[in-house]
């Protein structure tokens, strides 16, 4: 069965083109607040709506709360390249797709009851907690309301 939709899409991309952006933080709460602002402006870029833009801003926390709760990272020298908490955003049509990683020493995973666990699933569209070697990924998939 074809489909043909019309999406708006972020100021300046073309149809099928993909908007990044990455950032890496020092693993500390203290500097979450920064993913938290990061997405919640590029879920405004898909006219998302205010709620599902809350809704965001509480499951970026909860996701780096998860990642940092659950990963034990020992000192590992001055904050250099592949250091720290990334977040890699990625705007696709009516999509945005949220990757965290962090390299860890020690991973406890999660338990699917917890609260933090609960409370993703019911913000995002997609979740999945992963652990590649030393590094531990958590990515989450939100789609405009109106999209799904």
């Amino acid at each position: 069965m074809d489909h043909e939709m019309q999406l708006s899409r972020p100021d300046g991309v073309e149809a099928g083109e993909s908007v990044v952006v990455a950032i890496r933080i020092p693993p500390d709460p203290e500097y979450v607040p920064i993913l938290r602002a990061a997405g919640a402006q590029l879920a405004t870029k898909l006219d998302c709506t205010l709620a599902e833009v809350a809704d965001l801003r509480l499951a970026v926390d909860e996701a780096c709360g998860l990642l940092l709760r659950n990963s034990i990272t020992l000192h590992r020298g001055s904050g250099g390249e592949g250091e720290g908490l990334s977040a890699v955003f990625v705007v696709r049509g009516p999509v945005l797709r949220i990757t965290f990683s962090l390299a860890a020493d020690a991973v406890a995973t999660p338990e699917t009851g917890e609260f933090g666990w609960t409370i993703l699933t019911a913000l995002v569209d997609d979740f999945t907690w992963r652990v590649e070697g030393s590094e531990v990924r958590v990515e989450l998939t939100k789609r405009r309301a109106r999209q799904r």
